[in-house]
Order: C-alpha cells, then structure tokens, then sequence
C-alpha cells in the first residue's frame, strides 16, 4: 500500500512557512536583507522568503524577456529576489563598469547554497569566495594552461594539430550526406582538444564520449534542477533530497572518469625523467599539472584534494566548449559570405 504524502508536504509547509517568514523579518530587521535601511534598486514586488512573486507563473528560461520588461518600466538597474537571495540586473554599461571594475573586489564574492548541499567546499574559480584561494587558482589556470605566451602555445600545439584532424576527418566523413549539424562537429573537437590540454591524455573517441555524456548531464541537472534551492534551503532542502541525491551521483560518475586521469599525471610527476610514450598519446604538460602543484594558503598551505580537482577539471571543460566552438562557428559563417578572405 502507497501512501500519498503530498498532504503531509502541505501541512509541513503551511506549519514551518510563518516562522521563516518572521525570521526572515528579523534579519531584514538587523541590516542583512533589503530591509534594514540597505538601499536596493527599484523591482517588482517581493515577500519574504519566497523572493518575487513574477516566479510563480515565469519559468527562468524566460528570464531574458522578463528583465526588458522590467528595465523599461524600472529603469536600467533593477533587483529581482530569487527565493531568500537578491540579485541585481545592470543594463548600463557605465554602472557596469563602475559596479564591476571600479568596485570589484566589493562585488567579487559568489554566495552559493547548493555546494554546501553537495558537500563541496566551493574552492573553483567560479564558485570560490574572493580571497587568496581565488586569486591562487585563477593565477594558476592563466599562467599554468591559458597564457599566450610562446612556452605555452608550443607545448600544445600538437594537441591543437591533433584537434584539427579530427574536425577535419569528422566533416570530410559527413560531406555528400543529409544536412549536417556542423556545430556538433564543432563541439566535438572542441572538447578533444580541452581534454587533451586538461589531462595531458589524446583519449580514443569513445573515453572523450564518455567524459562529454557525463558533463553534459551534470550541466544539465544542475541548471535545471538544482534552482530550487534558491529558495529557502533550510525547508527545500528536505523536500527535495532526491535531486541531492541525483547531483551527487552525476558527480561520483564524473570522479569516476576523472580521478584514473589525474592519477596518470601524478605518477607521472613522480618520476625522476618521465618519459613519453612511443605512440604519442601523452603530453608534456596539462592543467592538471598545474592544480597538483598548486598550495591553498587559507587551508595550512595544503595540496588540493582528488575531489577538488575534479570540480576544477569539470569546470575547465565547461567553459572552453561551447566558447570556441561558437567562436569557429561565426568565423566559418563570415568565411562562406567573404570566400575571397
């Protein structure tokens, strides 16, 4: 026998709601939310807790639409509370810049609620509280991997070489076919070459596969289900301890593929003259490299942790796909209307 307990969910949250909401007054009381004599931009109508009330009937896929409609009736700078949270939406660019490069290490800090529920310490470049860590692991991804400096450009150019034979062989394969997705194509060499720069690895097709199911998946669920937590965590995160559940799982798959990668780089490291292979698969430096060698000064100046470097890794592949592989899809496109270039 079944027993239905969304009742019981109802009675629970009309039994807990007026005490978050008194709690939450007190702490508006003290200065912490936006009452407290805190100036906030003007925005639509919100009530304690549950943040603005335009989320009961808009989804946040029509976020876009819904801040025009906003900044034309506010004006450009308007805040919109998302659950216990506020955000603040700038559509001019001198504020911009003011908000951002003239204040920015007022504003550079990145509050988050669901890697506390994940068990995560939030210690990657887009999540890590603005700090000496942050600056540690940002400084360690733009000299480590990512300057173009000569030194680096060379030592991954024949991971770059390697990325174009794929693209290449992959659209010369689809020519003469139905149309095809080129993107796709795209995307594809795209992250062979971020996982040979992030892992130092050349990986067959059906491993790069492997990694790019487990971080599309990951991407996926967090974006679209994780939202929730936004508001008022304390209650949700009991309602919904099954999308917990599902994140952590997304994470140990991740692991799964990551942590046999990053032991490869460490024995490696390990060894007086590490030596290549004959077949070439392995290269001489990769982000890995850099984060194995990295020391948090905050954390008694200790080694990042299996667990660390995996977000770090997920993170790394997460920003360079889509960016470069749009980037190749809007040259090509100039390149078919301009072929004399």
């Amino acid at each position: 026998m079944t027993i239905d307990a969304s009742p019981w969910l109802l009675l629970l949250v009309a039994f807990l709601f007026p005490f978050f909401v008194l709690r939450s007054l007190r702490s508006d009381g003290k200065g912490g939310g936006r009452g407290g004599g805190c100036r906030v931009p003007p925005g639509p109508l919100a009530v304690p807790v549950l943040g603005n009330l335009l989320w009961l009937w808009h989804s946040p896929a029509d976020l876009e639409p819904l801040l025009r409609r906003l900044i034309a009736r506010h004006g450009p700078v308007v805040s919109l509370g998302v659950g216990s949270r506020l955000s603040i939406f700038v559509a001019d660019r001198r504020v911009a810049h003011a908000a951002l490069v003239e204040r920015g290490a007022a504003l550079a800090d990145r509050p988050e609620v669901t890697r506390a529920l994940l068990g995560e310490n939030g210690n990657t470049i887009t999540r890590a509280s603005y700090g000496p860590t942050w600056r540690l692991l940002r400084r360690g991804l733009v000299s480590g991997t990512l300057h173009p400096s000569t030194t680096r450009a060379r030592v991954f150019a024949p991971a770059r070489s390697w990325a174009r034979r794929v693209l290449v062989g992959k659209l010369a394969a689809a020519s003469g076919q139905a149309p095809h997705g080129v993107m796709d194509t795209l995307q594809y060499a795209m992250f062979c070459l971020l996982v040979v720069m992030c892992f130092g690895e050349r990986l067959d097709e059906a491993d790069v596969r492997a990694i790019a199911t487990a971080q599309h998946d990951w991407i996926v669920y967090f974006a679209t289900k994780m939202r929730v937590f936004a508001f008022c965590s304390t209650i949700t995160k009991h309602l919904f301890r099954g999308r917990i559940k599902m994140a952590l799982a997304l994470r140990r798959r991740q692991k799964e593929l990551f942590v046999p990668l990053i032991n490869a780089r460490r024995e490696r490291k390990t060894r007086t003259q590490p030596t290549l292979p004959e077949n070439g698969t392995t290269f001489e430096h990769s982000y890995v490299d850099t984060l194995l060698d990295l020391r948090l000064p905050e954390d008694g100046n200790r080694a990042l942790t299996d667990k660390e470097m995996v977000s770090l890794c997920s993170e790394f592949l997460d920003a360079g796909t889509d960016t470069m592989s749009t980037a190749l899809q809007w040259i090509m496109a100039e390149l078919v209307k301009n072929p004399s270039i």
